[in-house]
């Protein structure tokens, strides 16, 4: 089954882009599905991609032009790297602030991923006797190490709000603005740092972010968004949402190459983030960091982190490419974003219907409103009876599925098991079809009742 989707002339916004007006496109070149990948991306012939959300991939257009930048360095890397570099990535910046809708070229940067745009969050602000870090518990895996470490090293409190999705968006926001004036009203303690998504990764959930950020601003936190999963999958306006700290992978849903990231800061807290990492040439001694001076040309804060030592970010060079082949191949994030959504979710009802589960989800929340789906697998956690995961072993089935689908039949399922109960995310993108998703169930429900066979721990 191949979803056409043809936006109809009322739902196409205004252009967001600088150089190719994507509101004037509504059809892509191929349609979405099997004709789009065999056409425009590099998959092997034996392999079904149907984890999109991991680890992104860039379609054979963007490719080809990343390794045409390669070649460039090879050919002369000094003038590349030393003298061009920085007048070049300087555009590309420019076009992701102006899909993020950030008013001030200074105040976004690039990066390698979102975990370093978080993890210099961390490291760089100064902790003080009583500071505390709130978040949720289903925050990014390596964030969470990272906010660990913060904790260990730096004596820092951390409140982790135990709520359990799915959950509505009201209730969300609740439980955490409680947690942050519980913490505030106690003697000598305060919420220094809240950290939220855009869309949470393992299971795959979109957030209230637009509410929760000023809503934990008003408790007197500094916000840190972690959007690893926002730009490309969902509008991102950070004129309206005036975060703190903000990070988002062009590489995952933008289809720019691996790796790159924007790092935004707002303005009036550039002087917090003090280096890179790892601290590099744009460095500069206490006293002479600071932001954009009334007749500086350049920015010291830009500086600081685009060069912090020999790496290749010859990807953070290909945006416009990107931004090309959504607009004239796939006819622009209208129509992007449409078909992913609706292919996810189509997808997720059949899955549910051949393994006899359901989708994750609540009323009243914005949880389905991306391009991922949870759909629950037909596994039990339990010692009373055949069939059932034992808990000594439950942590085996998800790396079993990996391995197994990826070696037998050219699947990678990504599943997760959060709160005894284990989810498939589906990820939604323009090369998948929803006859994708139904082999995939079909194998998925194959070896489930091989895990309930024990397979997982003597296969």
């Amino acid at each position: 089954m191949t979803i056409k989707y043809h936006p109809k002339e009322e739902e196409k916004g205004e252009a967001t882009m600088s150089t190719t007006d994507i509101s004037s496109l509504s059809n892509p070149e191929v349609p979405f599905g099997v004709p789009m990948r065999k056409a425009h991306f590099a998959f092997g012939p034996h392999y079904t991609p149907l984890n999109h959300g991991s680890y992104g991939t860039a379609p054979i257009s963007v490719l080809r032009k990343h390794e045409a930048f390669r070649a460039e360095v090879e050919a002369a890397p000094d003038p590349f790297i030393a003298l061009e570099f920085h007048d070049r990535l300087a555009p590309q910046r420019a076009l992701a602030a102006k899909v993020l809708n950030c008013p001030n070229l200074n105040e976004l940067v690039f990066v390698p991923n979102a975990t370093t745009g978080s993890d210099t969050v961390l490291k760089n602000l100064v902790w003080e006797e009583g500071d505390v870090i709130l978040c949720y518990e289903l925050i990014y895996e390596a964030l969470a190490h990272g906010i660990s470490w913060i904790e260990e090293s730096r004596g820092v409190g951390v409140h982790v709000v135990r709520v359990a999705w799915p959950i509505s968006d009201d209730d969300l926001i609740n439980a955490m603005v409680d947690a942050a004036r519980k913490i505030n009203a106690e003697p000598g303690r305060r919420v220094r740092l809240a950290i939220i998504d855009t869309i949470i990764s393992m299971p795959g959930i979109r957030v209230p972010f637009e509410r929760l950020v000023p809503a934990l601003q008003a408790e007197g936190a500094l916000v840190l968004v972690d959007g690893a999963h926002g730009i490309g999958q969902i509008d991102i306006d950070l004129a309206r949402l005036k975060p703190d700290f903000f990070v988002t992978n062009l590489h995952k849903w933008y289809f720019v190459p691996r790796g790159c990231a924007a790092f935004y800061v707002a303005r009036k807290h550039q002087h917090l983030i003090r280096t890179t990492l790892p601290t590099s040439h744009g460095f500069r001694p206490k006293g002479r960091l600071g932001g954009l001076g009334e007749t500086e040309k350049r920015s010291a804060f830009v500086d600081m982190f685009d060069f912090t030592g020999t790496a290749d970010t010859t990807a953070w060079l290909c945006v416009q490419d990107a931004l090309d082949f959504r607009a004239n191949v796939c006819g622009g994030d209208a129509a992007i974003q449409k078909y992913c959504h609706t292919v996810a979710q189509e997808s997720a009802a059949i899955a549910a219907e051949i393994l006899g589960t359901s989708i994750m989800d609540s009323a009243n929340s914005c949880i389905r409103d991306c391009f991922f789906a949870n759909v629950q697998l037909p596994l039990e956690i339990g010692t009373d009876a055949h069939g059932k995961i034992d808990p000594a072993h439950a942590d085996k089935v998800s790396d079993w599925f990996k391995v197994t689908g990826s070696r037998e039949n050219g699947v990678y399922f990504q599943t997760v098991l959060y709160r005894d109960v284990w989810w498939w995310r589906i990820s939604g993108m323009v090369y998948v079809e929803v006859e994708d998703f139904k082999r995939g169930a079909e194998i998925l429900r194959s070896l489930c009742e091989r895990v309930r066979n024990g397979e997982h721990i003597t296969g």
